[in-house]
């Protein structure tokens, strides 16, 4: 019954056979064609052309090396100390990579190395279908393998694998330390390569690092460390921990020009020009970013007033006399409400008193510096003579003066002064 069976198996393969002739050939066929050698790998490819033929003779080749270095790895393991997952899930990875040997060569190198060249002997044969008269070739190559070569490709392996864990220990241990954001995009992608090498629970920790990097995105935060009007000095923050990138940043503004970016240290360094811009406390440079698929931007607002200092006088002058006779008033002191329109600091150089019908007392070197916008008070001692009846508001509805007030922003140095036209005041004589 067994010889019955066997039979019905081999009929369909021997009616297949009959059914292909050869038509055209190498020359002689060899005794090692579908056999076995000691030291030698002999395998066959077939194609409709004899290239293809041959690539496929060269792919089997490298099917029967990684499942003869998959069959060593698991046999040498079981006589070792090692963890039992860890033996298995190479076996089963080699035995994977095998059925996908054609696109999948880069992750074994010494794979790489088979070529025609080593080849020993070859032997091809053209058949056709007697039936459809369909053409297709076989190609088979005697391709030496000695044993000393295959455990020397079974170090290799056991050699990259633990190269490949130690990577997988190294990217995940740096993920708290990342210093550039472009590092975090390069250990993603080895990550990838990474899990799709591993086939145990390396394969999880490698997916899970993946996860916890691309989460670093979406902690980036801009932040300002100094910025005057025309300069912006930024940083880019995880957490606490400042970080570079070699990204240029899109930067845009309703008014200002950038005119240039540049990088010092952990921190980027804009310069613009805000001259086209009105006195709107909206005024900002939009700064943006595309980190992964997380966008990263920020508003930093620019006060353009910041260095403008100007004043303004709008509440009456008031004299005090010191000391007098009934003609002159020989020491006085002043006091004059001054109004700053910004906040920035200024300093009062020099004053300029005018009356009508009398010499002009000026005060100079006075030096008193001011900050904030809003009101201010300037005391000054008088020290030149005044003529009394002159310069008095006693019994007078309507008392006006002119004069200058001289001073200069402490942050440009810029000098101005304020003219004042009729300015009203009053006398405590």
């Amino acid at each position: 019954m067994k010889k019955l069976i066997l039979v019905f198996f081999l009929l369909p393969f021997f009616a297949c056979m009959s059914q292909n002739r050869v038509v055209d050939k190498s020359g002689r066929k060899p005794d090692w064609v579908n056999g076995l050698e000691k030291d030698y790998i002999i395998a066959v490819g077939t194609g409709a052309s004899v290239q293809d033929a041959q690539r496929n003779a060269l792919n089997m080749v490298r099917e029967n090396i990684v499942n003869a270095v998959a069959q060593n790895v698991r046999a040498t393991s079981e006589l070792s100390t090692e963890e039992a997952n860890f033996n298995n899930n190479i076996s089963v990875y080699l035995e994977r990579f095998a059925t996908n040997i054609t696109s999948a060569s880069g992750p074994v190198p010494y794979l790489q190395g088979i070529t025609l060249a080593k080849v020993d002997e070859f032997y091809w044969e053209k058949l056709q279908d007697r039936n459809t008269k369909a053409e297709i070739y076989h190609y088979h190559i005697k391709y030496p393998f000695p044993n000393i070569e295959l455990q020397k490709l079974v170090m290799d392996f056991r050699m990259r694998d633990r190269e490949l864990t130690e990577q997988l220990d190294d990217i995940l241990g740096s993920v708290d330390a990342i210093t550039s954001i472009e590092d975090i995009e390069k250990n993603i992608g080895e990550l990838h390569i990474l899990a799709d090498y591993f086939v145990d629970a390396r394969k999880d920790k490698a997916r899970l690092g993946i996860t916890r990097y691309r989460n670093l995105y979406k902690t980036i935060e801009l932040v300002e460390l100094d910025s005057r009007p025309g300069e912006l000095k930024y940083a880019v923050r995880f957490g606490n921990r400042y970080v570079t990138t070699a990204q240029r940043p899109q930067i845009t503004s309703d008014c200002a020009r950038v005119t240039g970016t540049s990088s010092q240290d952990n921190s980027i360094i804009v310069k613009y020009d805000y001259h086209n811009c009105y006195e709107d406390p909206e005024n900002h440079l939009l700064v943006r970013y595309r980190f992964g698929n997380n966008n990263v931007q920020k508003r930093f607002y620019f006060d353009v007033t910041v260095d403008k200092a100007s004043v303004f006088v709008n509440e009456p002058i008031h004299f005090t006399a010191v000391s007098r006779d009934e003609e002159v008033i020989d020491k006085s002191s002043v006091s004059i409400t001054i109004v700053s329109r910004y906040d920035a600091p200024f300093t009062i150089d020099r004053l300029e008193l005018e009356w009508p019908g009398h010499a002009p007392v000026i005060i100079s070197n006075i030096g008193q510096s001011f900050a904030g916008k809003g009101n201010h008070t300037l005391k000054l001692e008088i020290n030149e003579p005044i003529q009394a009846e002159i310069v008095s508001t006693q019994g007078r509805n309507v008392n006006l003066m002119s004069g200058r007030i001289h001073f200069k922003s402490d942050q440009t140095g810029e000098l101005k002064s304020y003219r004042m036209f009729n300015q009203s005041y009053t006398t405590s004589w």
